[in-house]
Order: structure tokens, then C-alpha cells, then sequence
């Protein structure tokens, strides 16, 4: 189930997104709404996210972007690449939304790199692997150079 802080970081993704996405593309109003709604709909898989004896049969991306494959969403594969350290070419929309994410803290609070990396490793550990996905992650984006566009 979705809390109510996430709802406040998915929010602030939606914002963060649209404020990247008219730095890359300056002229392009429409193309900064759909990355608004992308944020607002990148995390809606935590709403179906199941347990099995304690394990979560699957992630939130997969889960969102299986739901939004079904009901037709243009952008379903980047909510469900979201977050993905493996992945080697990022398209605009999958970088805006990953660079969201990363720039946003869990209650929506404006956050840079190394803060969002920090508070990640409060809730789960140095060690962890979430941990060290976005760490991998956040490499990638700076090395990017449309990275240098939004900073």
C-alpha cells in the first residue's frame, strides 16, 4: 500500500521531472507533462506489491509497469526499467524519471545525489543491496552528459 510519505515522494518526482524534462527539452510544454504524469505514476506498483513469507514476489517497477502496459500507458516499460543499474542506454524519458527519483527524498523534499544516497543507506545499510543500486545508478546519471544540462 502506497503511505502517505510516499505519496509526498512520488509528487515530488512528478515535479522534479517536469522542472529536467523543460531544461532538456526548453520548447516543449507537452513533452514536460508527460514526464510530470510519468512521476506521478512511477511508483504506483507499491499499491500491489505482495508478500510471500515475507518476500516480495516482485518489485514495485515491475508490477507498475505490467498494470500500465495492460491499460495501454505509452511510457510503461520506463516505470518498469525504474531504478534499474543495468540498464546501458537510457532514452530521455527513462534518465529524466531516474534522475527524479534519485534527486528526491522519501517525503518529496528537494535532494541532492549524495543526500538521497545517504538517506538510502540510513534505511537500509552501506552494505545492502539497494544501497549499492543506486550508488551504481547515480554513477551512470552524472556520467551522462544530458546530466550536465539539468545541473
Amino acid at each position: 500500500m502506497i503511505s502517505e510519505d510516499r505519496w509526498q515522494h512520488i509528487l515530488g518526482v512528478a515535479r522534479k521531472a517536469k522542472e529536467i524534462a523543460l531544461k532538456l527539452k526548453k520548447n516543449d510544454a507537452r513533452f514536460a507533462e508527460d514526464m510530470f504524469v510519468l512521476g506521478m505514476l512511477h511508483d504506483m506498483g507499491y499499491e500491489f506489491l505482495t508478500t510471500d513469507g515475507g518476500r516480495v514476489n516482485a518489485s514495485h517497477a515491475t508490477i507498475g509497469g505490467k498494470i500500465l502496459k495492460r491499460s495501454g500507458y505509452k511510457y510503461w516499460q520506463i516505470v518498469a526499467l525504474h531504478g534499474d543499474a543495468t540498464v546501458e542506454n537510457m532514452c530521455d524519458e527513462l534518465f529524466i524519471l531516474d534522475c527524479a527519483d534519485m534527486l528526491t527524498g522519501p517525503k518529496g523534499e528537494d535532494f541532492s545525489f549524495e543526500e538521497r544516497l545517504e538517506e538510502i543507506a540510513l534505511r537500509f545499510g552501506h552494505d545492502s543491496n539497494a544501497y549499492k543500486k543506486c550508488v551504481i545508478e547515480i554513477e551512470k546519471l552524472k556520467a551522462d552528459a544530458r546530466y550536465a544540462k539539468i545541473s
